[in-house]
This record gives C-alpha cells, sequence and structure tokens, in this order.
C-alpha cells in the first residue's frame, strides 16, 4: 500500500458505540434492481456481495419508508414488515464481510410526482419539482404527523433487519430538504418562514428516530445527509448550510453526511474550499462523513481535509474491488464509466443510470 493512503485504513469509532476497521464506507447507491412491492432482488444482494470486500461501512439505500415516498421503480423499500427477512439476508452477508451495515432512510417528497402510481406526492407546498410539472399535494399537519411516524417505524425494521444504524436522507432534494429549503417551502404555519420553522419538521424525524435507536439493545448509531448548498434563485446558501449544522449538531445524530460534493458546476478548488469551510464550520463537533472521488489520490485529499468517513459511489460501481487494488497498490490511475459494461451483475438500468449521472452529476 502506497504511504499516502495508510491513514485511510486507521480504525474510527463513533462515541465509543461502533468500531469501523478503516474510513472508506460504501455510499447510498440506488441499484433500480429491487422488486416492485420494495424488497431487495437476488441482483441487489449480488450487487453488494461484489463491492463490500474491504470497506468499514455500507449504507445501504436510499429505502423509501412509505409507498408515497419511492422515487424510483426498483429502489429498495422499508416501508413493510414484509421486506424485512430478504435484508437481514444483506446484513448477514455484509457483516460477514467484517463491515458495519446503514440504511438511509429516505422520502422523495415532491419527486415523487414523476412515479406512475396510485400514490399522490407530498411536499411542505404545492411547488412543483420542475418548472411547469406536476403539483404535489401540500403537507397537512396529519400529514407530518405521519411521516415523522413512518420514518420511526422504519427505523425499527432496520434494527430488526440486522442494521448497524441508520441514515436520515436530509439532502438529495427529498422532503428533509423540501422543509429546509425556501425553493419547496412556502408554508406559513410553524412549519415555514424563518429557519427555526423550516428545521422543525426534520427535528421532529431525528427526536423520532433517535428515541426509537435508542431501544436498540446494541450500539446502533443515527447519520444525517445534508446538502451543502442549492442553486438558483432562493436557494440554500453555504450559510444557510451552517445554521443548519449549528442547529444539527445540538440534536442526537452521531455524525452528519456532507453530499453533493461531487456536482460538476464545482472545480476541483470549489470543492476543496467548500469541504474546507463546512469542516472548520463544524470544528469536531460531530463526526462528518462526505464524498471521496473516483481514484485513491481524491479520496486521500479528502480525508486529509478532516473527514471522519469517506464514501464511495462510483469507484465501486465501476471498480467492484477498488478498495484491496489500493490495498495492494494495485488501483488504476484514472477510471470512466465505459468500465461499466464489463460488469455483469448491474442491469441495463443501473448501467444506464450511473453514465447518467457521471455525465451530469446530478443526486438520484
Amino acid at each position: 500500500m502506497k504511504t499516502a493512503y495508510e491513514k485511510l485504513f486507521k480504525h474510527f469509532k463513533f462515541v465509543d458505540a461502533l468500531e469501523m476497521k478503516n474510513r472508506l464506507a460504501m455510499g447510498p447507491i440506488l441499484t433500480y434492481a429491487s422488486r416492485e412491492n420494495g424488497e431487495i432482488s437476488d441482483i441487489d444482494l449480488t450487487f453488494y456481495e461484489k463491492r463490500v470486500g474491504g470497506v468499514s461501512t455500507v449504507i445501504v439505500g436510499p429505502a423509501f419508508i412509505t409507498e408515497n415516498g419511492q422515487v424510483a421503480h426498483g429502489q429498495i423499500g422499508i416501508h413493510r414488515d414484509q421486506v424485512i427477512r430478504k435484508l437481514h439476508q444483506l446484513t448477514q452477508m455484509i457483516h460477514r464481510r467484517g463491515a458495519k451495515a446503514i440504511l438511509q432512510l429516505s422520502h422523495g417528497g415532491r419527486k415523487c410526482v414523476e412515479m406512475k402510481n396510485k400514490w399522490q406526492a407530498i411536499s411542505p407546498s404545492e411547488k412543483p419539482h420542475k418548472r411547469k410539472g406536476k403539483k404535489p399535494v401540500q403537507m397537512n399537519e396529519r400529514d407530518i404527523t405521519y411521516i415523522v411516524q413512518a420514518f420511526g417505524e422504519a427505523t425499527t425494521r432496520a434494527m430488526e433487519a440486522g442494521f448497524d444504524g441508520v441514515e436520515i436522507d436530509g439532502g438529495n432534494e427529498c422532503l428533509l430538504q423540501q422543509f429546509m429549503s425556501r425553493q419547496a417551502n412556502e408554508r406559513s404555519d410553524s412549519y415555514g418562514g424563518s429557519a427555526e420553522n423550516r428545521f422543525t419538521f426534520a427535528l421532529e424525524v431525528i427526536r423520532e428516530v433517535t428515541r426509537r435507536a435508542a431501544h436498540a439493545g446494541k450500539p446502533f448509531i443515527v447519520g444525517y445527509t445534508l446538502a451543502p448548498k442549492e442553486k438558483g434563485y432562493l436557494g440554500n446558501k453555504v450559510e444557510d448550510t451552517f445554521e443548519w449544522i449549528d442547529r444539527l449538531v445540538h440534536t442526537e445524530i452521531d455524525y452528519l453526511h456532507i453530499s453533493a460534493l461531487h456536482e460538476s458546476t464545482l472545480d476541483s478548488e470549489e470543492k476543496r474550499s467548500l469541504l474546507s469551510s463546512i469542516i472548520k464550520h463544524v470544528n469536531h463537533r460531530v463526526p462528518l462523513v462526505g464524498t471521496g472521488g473516483l481514484t485513491a489520490t481524491e479520496v486521500a485529499e479528502a480525508f486529509e481535509q478532516g473527514l471522519a468517513l469517506i464514501t464511495i459511489e462510483q469507484a465501486l460501481v465501476v471498480q467492484p474491488d477498488w478498495v484491496e487494488k489500493v490495498i495492494n497498490s494495485d488501483e488504476p490511475a484514472s477510471m470512466d464509466m465505459t468500465s461499466l459494461d464489463k460488469d455483469v451483475s448491474l442491469p441495463p438500468e443501473v448501467l444506464v443510470h450511473w453514465k447518467d449521472m457521471h455525465k451530469n452529476d446530478r443526486p438520484y
């Protein structure tokens, strides 16, 4: 192993609860391969089995918590008890390979208008996800209570399936981010308007999830995904992100996962500057998880900035044994998405999605 990468393989503990064997995590990947009822498929199991070797942590998902929270066909679900059995097979396999398993809990909110099913998409306001797009239904307080409870029930199912923790998806333009964003939240009640009010829904979800996690009977961590900033008019800026961080560190979350640091609209220096400013603002108040890159050099550079864990998505999709190659000093100097065609474990939908993501750097 090259000396520059040795620090990536040092152990890490989350508040003395869970010890990770290194600083590398497989990030959440939408496989498009799960069954129609949200249950994971044999394709999912094979996909993960080929890629979990070497990493300390596998963040599975995004898993939708209710049927009206699904953003794509073939997405993993954690919305009903029937999905637990197959998910338990997945966590057992991950544990056998020496890694911890975390499930990302998600609700797509207004993004779900694209789904052609009987469920109505919901959001803090009736503002559509896309310009001239279909409007979602504005959530009332009863809807909000139901979704908060659904996040809690999903947490309990994750425990029963053998996961070591959950990650609340507060980024990726999903429902929690929609509540915190002026682009999607036009409410005038206690869930809209001021920054404090827009954070209320996320706070209620965190409280319900951490309340359930406290009864796990074993070390069980709770993370939170946060988008570093938003594009466009009324979008959250870095200064807004700092305010969300200040509020989040006073909750009972165990780590904060900064998403979307791979956006093509940012050049390398802008990415480093953005990540550096976030790390400086966090100031060790909570462990910080962030995205690395396609090459070992990019991952090592991200770690050197002060991240606790580095998530790897594209590199593992392209090169399933990427970590082993880094350990053996055999990692490729560069990678491109044409390598995907050689991986027969990937269904065509995944190939198309990941090539599209690599080209346009968009969230799932």
